[in-house]
């Protein structure tokens, strides 16, 4: 009898707390990708009496526009056979922001291109040829996403999307200026005029790991602005490339910068050239290829655009132009906002 009494309690125990806690969803909030590992930074000279700290202060729903002007030059040799190619002088739209603070204390910013132009050396091109053109670079207008810095302007996070579709010479190319000329990267230390520090990361060009090593050098400060040489190296080790072998890579990039700590986007030139050499597999046999590129970069913000347009009005009327449609992946020809001379 009192063990039946014993299982009624326990019974009415185990009831009880059944009513009572109820078990729970949880929803779990999905982080994004991981921060990034930060490059290695190293001040090689401090630089002059005053020095202070260098951070990027860029307001909450800023917005801005840059514009990324690009030509490339590229000779390859396999064997017996050589020949040139080359992308004519095209003018990228990029939309930056607005931007917000994270808690972290990041600054995010979402980025799209919105407009793809190319010279009036395309007038030039065969019916076929343009068309060429127009569907390698006509993915651009696909590829949107965003990005996180840290007031020193290192790069935390970012996501992007339709770089799948972008020829791998353009991802690489998109890839040196992204980490060595949209965004100067200052160290924790307060720096002065002639100050020089170096910034040495591990990269991946389409699908290659590159060591990259970029100097900066302030050659002047004036307020908000900075004014810097940039130099930087490249090299890579043997590896696999697809079904080919990398056997040896090295590029050397020098340019220059004005850096706004208000603003995202900076005024830099710069040109770069490249040296690979590759080793495929050919019904004949080992082939071995060699590739040497020269690449010139410009990116300056909008209101340079509109201060060169008002310098130097084209000879004939401008005529109104409609946005870029990513729908059907329009590309714009407009000469008149072309700044960059291809010889």
């Amino acid at each position: 009898m009192v063990r039946i009494a014993m299982l009624a309690c326990l019974l009415v125990a185990t009831t009880s707390c059944r009513s009572k806690y109820q078990p729970q969803t949880v929803e779990v909030v999905d982080p994004g990708p991981p921060l990034r590992v930060l490059p290695t930074m190293r001040v090689l000279d401090p630089g002059m009496t005053p020095r202070v700290p260098l951070r990027y202060r860029v307001e909450p729903g800023q917005t801005e526009v840059l514009y990324l002007e690009l030509a490339r030059a590229r000779a390859m040799q396999a064997g017996d056979q050589s020949g040139q190619s080359g992308i004519p002088p095209v003018q990228l739209e990029v939309k930056m922001g607005p931007a917000s603070p994270t808690p972290q204390g990041y600054i995010h910013h979402p980025i799209q291109i919105t407009q793809v132009r190319i010279s009036e050396m395309a007038d030039q091109m065969s019916p076929a040829e343009r068309e060429q053109m127009e569907t390698m670079l006509a993915p651009l207008l696909q590829v949107q996403g965003w990005s996180e810095m840290d007031i020193q302007g290192r790069i935390r996070r970012g996501e992007f999307r339709g770089m799948e579709d972008v020829p791998p010479t353009l991802r690489t190319m998109l890839g040196n200026i992204r980490s060595a000329l949209l965004t100067v990267p200052f160290p924790d230390q307060p720096l002065g005029v002639r100050a020089r520090w170096e910034v040495e990361r591990k990269v991946q060009f389409s699908g290659v790991w590159v060591e990259q090593v970029v100097t900066y050098h302030i050659e002047k400060m004036e307020g908000e602005q900075v004014e810097l040489q940039i130099s930087a190296r490249q090299t890579a080790s043997p590896q696999s490339l697809g079904n080919a072998r990398l056997e040896a890579y090295q590029a050397s990039i020098m340019g220059s910068a004005v850096v706004r700590l208000e603003h995202f986007t900076p005024f830099s030139e710069a040109e770069a050239t490249s040296q690979m050499r590759i080793k495929s597999q050919t019904p004949t046999g080992p082939q071995l290829v060699r590739v040497e590129t020269r690449t010139i970069v410009r990116l300056y913000p909008e209101e340079a655009a509109k201060e060169f347009g008002a310098a130097e009005p084209p000879e004939q009327p401008e005529q109104p132009e409609q946005p870029a449609d990513p729908e059907d992946a329009k590309v714009i020809t407009d000469p008149s906002k072309q700044k960059l001379k291809w010889q």
